[in-house]
């Protein structure tokens, strides 16, 4: 009867063989994984940003949209309050619309027009646009 003696030995001795990862390598993986998780807050942080700037656009549209129809009425039928209206709105969280008209001080038959756009994302936000109309037409001094 012949025995043979397997060995499990294909390459460098047995007691050279290493089991696991070294030191070196969980610190180089555990530095790659904070890099990734860095990259991820960023990302995450620039989506927020992103959004931001998008709900401040369509409500500078809006209330540009509205500034521009209140130019196109005579001045004597403009309204001295009122909302805005636009399908735009409903783009932005709890977004809503007013305009006010008043007589500028100081100067007849000039008038102080005031649009305001507010929504809500992180905090409440607005933006507003002012402009002076007269008669003679807008934007006076």
């Amino acid at each position: 009867m012949n025995f043979r003696i397997a060995s499990k030995e294909t390459g460098p001795s047995a007691r050279d063989a290493q089991e696991g990862m070294s030191l070196v390598e969980i610190i180089i993986s555990i530095f790659l994984i904070m890099i990734l998780f860095s990259l991820l807050i960023m990302e995450v942080a620039t989506l927020s940003i992103s959004k931001g700037q998008k709900y401040e656009n369509i409500a500078y549209h809006v209330a540009n949209k509205q500034m521009e129809d209140l130019r196109q009425t005579a001045l004597s039928e403009i309204p001295s309050s009122g909302t805005i209206s636009s399908s735009l709105l409903a783009e932005i969280p709890s977004g809503s619309g007013t305009f006010w008209v008043d007589d500028y001080p100081g100067h007849s038959g000039v008038k102080e027009v005031v649009v305001t756009v507010t929504w809500s994302y992180n905090g409440q936000k607005s933006v507003v646009l002012t402009t002076l109309m007269g008669s003679g037409g807008f934007n006076l001094p």
